[in-house]
C-alpha cells in the first residue's frame, strides 16, 4: 500500500500532523535535497547557487520632486536599496518623456503640476527597457527583455476615495486598456498607490 494515499495533503503544519511523509529508504535522498547535504558524508556538501539576475521591483510615493536635488537624492537610495525598478507617485512633472540619461520616465498631467507616475530604473533596468507606454498621469507601463520571458511593469496612482465616480470610472477603464496592451506571455508586475 502506497504510503502517500493514507492521509491527505495538508498546508498547514501542525506538530504530528506533517502531511505524507517520504519513504524511508527516500529519508536520505530528501534530506540532500532539501539541505544540500548528504547525511552520511561531510565530504559531499553542496551549495545552493542564487540565480544570476535578480530583478528587485519596488514602489514610493515621494509627494513631488520639485525641490533641486531631490531626483539625486532617490537615485542614490535606490543604489543603496539595490532596486532595479521603482514605480513612482505623486513626482508632479509636467507632460510625458524621460531625462536625459534615461534613467527615468514618467507621465503627468498636460499643464497642472499634480499627480504623475515615474519609473525610476538602474542601469540593468535600462538596458533591459524594450519600451514605455504613458498612459495618463495615473498609469505608466514599461516593457523589460528578460529571459525566460518577458516583463512587463505597470505603475498606477489610484484616486482617492473622496473622487468623483468619473475619476474611479476613467482609471478603471485606463488599467483595463492597459492591461489589454501587455503580451499575455509576458510576466505581469503591478505596482502602485492604491489609497
Amino acid at each position: 500500500m502506497n504510503d502517500f494515499n493514507t492521509k491527505p495533503y495538508r498546508l498547514g503544519r501542525r506538530q504530528g500532523e506533517q502531511g505524507p511523509h517520504p519513504l524511508s529508504s527516500d529519508q536520505d535522498r530528501v534530506e540532500k535535497l532539501a539541505t544540500g547535504k548528504n547525511s552520511c558524508t561531510t565530504k559531499n556538501t553542496q551549495k545552493l547557487k542564487p540565480t544570476k539576475n535578480t530583478l528587485t521591483v519596488g514602489t514610493w510615493n515621494v509627494q513631488t520632486l520639485w525641490a533641486a536635488g531631490k531626483l539625486e537624492l532617490l537615485r542614490n537610495e535606490m543604489k543603496r536599496f539595490r532596486y532595479d525598478i521603482i514605480g513612482i507617485s505623486e513626482v508632479r512633472w509636467t507632460g510625458k518623456g524621460e531625462t536625459p540619461n534615461g534613467d527615468l520616465i514618467w507621465s503627468g498631467e498636460e499643464s497642472s503640476h499634480m499627480r504623475s507616475v515615474d519609473f525610476l530604473l538602474s542601469t540593468q533596468a535600462k538596458k533591459a527597457l524594450i519600451g514605455y507606454i504613458p498612459t495618463s498621469s495615473r498609469i505608466i507601463s514599461a516593457r523589460f527583455d528578460a529571459a525566460p520571458f518577458k516583463i512587463s511593469v505597470i505603475h498606477v496612482y489610484a484616486p482617492t476615495s473622496s473622487s468623483s465616480e468619473e475619476d474611479i470610472e476613467a482609471f478603471y477603464n485606463d488599467i483595463e486598456q492597459a492591461l489589454a496592451k501587455t503580451d499575455k506571455k509576458d510576466v505581469l508586475i503591478l505596482t502602485g498607490d492604491w489609497n
